[in-house]
C-alpha cells in the first residue's frame, strides 16, 4: 500500500463519514469510463490523499442540494435546514427527512422543476501541492561471516501518514513494504549475461524472492500528524516500509561488519558479496 490506505474500503468510509451513511450501504464502482468523466488513475500516495479530497466535496455538494430540497419537501427555507447523521432536519425541532427520501423525492414531481434529478455530486480537483509522508525505521541484523549469510532479526517502523483512515489497512501495507524492501536489500538481482544481455533471472527459479519464513515479525506504528496541503491532512501511507528498508538493512550490515574494516557493501547484499567484502577488506 503503497498507493494510498487501502483504497476501497477506505474510501467507503469517507463516504460514510461524510453523509452519515452505515459503510455497507455504500457501493464503490471504479475505473468505469461511462462513469467518470476524468480520472488518472490510481498510482503512487495520491490515491487516498485525493481520492479522499474529491470524494469529500462531492459529498458536499449532494449535501448541499440535499438541504434545498428538504427544505421544499418540509416546507421551509433552506437555511433553516441541517444536515446530520443520513437527515436534513429543521433547526430547533424533531422534524425532518431522510437521505434516501430526498433522493427519491428528487426524482418525482412534488418538489420545484429546477430541484428535480438525480441527487448527485460531482468533484474533478487537481493538487499541485504534494504532500510527503516520513518514516523512522531501526533494522537489526545478524552476520556469519564465515558464509556472509545475513539474517535480519528485528524491525521496527513508525510511519506519519497523516490521518490514517483505516489503521490496519496501513500497518498490512507497511508490513508488504517492508518486506519488499528487504527482498531488494538482501535477495533480489536482476542478472544478466554480460555478452549477450539476456536477463539470467528471468523467473522466480532464479529470482529471489523474500518468504515469510526469512522475515521477523515486524514491530509497526503509525504517527498521525496532519497535513497542512489537503483538506482532510492526508499523506502517503506505507510507502515509508519500501524506502528507508533498503538504507536500514544495508546499515545494519555495515555496522556489524565495521569490525572487519567494511565500509560500503553493493546491494543486494547477498552471502557471496558479504564474504567477499569481509575477505577483501581483511
Amino acid at each position: 500500500m503503497a498507493a494510498g490506505q487501502g483504497h476501497e474500503t477506505s474510501f467507503a468510509q469517507v463516504i460514510s463519514e461524510w453523509l452519515g451513511v452505515e459503510p455497507e450501504q455504500v457501493r464503490l464502482m471504479t475505473g468505469d469510463s461511462d462513469r467518470v468523466l476524468a480520472g488518472g488513475g490510481s498510482a503512487s500516495a495520491r490515491s487516498m490523499r485525493l481520492g479522499s479530497w474529491v470524494i469529500a466535496k462531492a459529498a458536499d455538494a449532494i449535501v448541499e442540494r440535499g438541504r434545498r430540497i428538504a427544505g421544499a419537501t418540509l416546507e421551509t427555507a433552506e437555511e433553516d435546514i441541517e444536515f446530520d447523521q443520513q437527515r436534513f432536519v429543521i433547526k430547533g425541532t424533531d422534524r425532518g427527512v431522510g437521505l434516501f427520501e430526498v433522493a427519491a423525492a428528487a426524482l418525482g414531481d412534488g418538489i420545484p422543476s429546477e430541484l428535480r434529478g438525480p441527487l448527485m455530486g460531482v468533484s474533478d480537483e487537481t493538487m499541485s501541492i504534494p504532500s510527503y509522508a516520513y518514516t523512522c525505521a531501526v533494522c537489526e541484523v545478524e552476520v556469519d561471516p564465515e558464509t556472509g549469510l545475513v539474517d535480519v532479526v528485528r524491525y521496527a517502523s513508525i510511519d506519519d501518514c497523516g490521518r490514517a483512515v483505516n489503521p490496519r489497512l496501513v500497518h498490512g501495507q507497511s508490513h508488504g513494504g517492508i518486506a519488499q524492501g528487504i527482498g531488494q536489500a538482501l535477495w533480489e538481482a536482476c542478472v544478466y549475461d554480460h555478452e549477450s544481455g539476456q536477463l539470467l533471472s528471468g523467473s522466480l527459479l532464479d529470482y529471489a524472492m523474500p518468504r515469510a519464513d526469512l522475515l521477523p515479525a515486524f514491530d509497526t506504528e503509525i504517527s498521525e500528524v496532519p497535513s497542512t496541503t489537503n483538506p482532510l491532512g492526508m499523506r502517503g501511507g506505507s510507502e515509508g516500509g519500501i524506502t528507508p528498508g533498503l538504507a536500514a538493512v544495508a546499515n545494519a550490515i555495515v555496522d556489524a561488519l565495521a569490525e572487519f574494516g567494511v565500509e560500503h557493501i553493493e546491494l543486494p547484499a547477498t552471502p557471496e558479496r558479504v564474504w567477499t567484502a569481509i575477505r577483501t577488506a581483511r
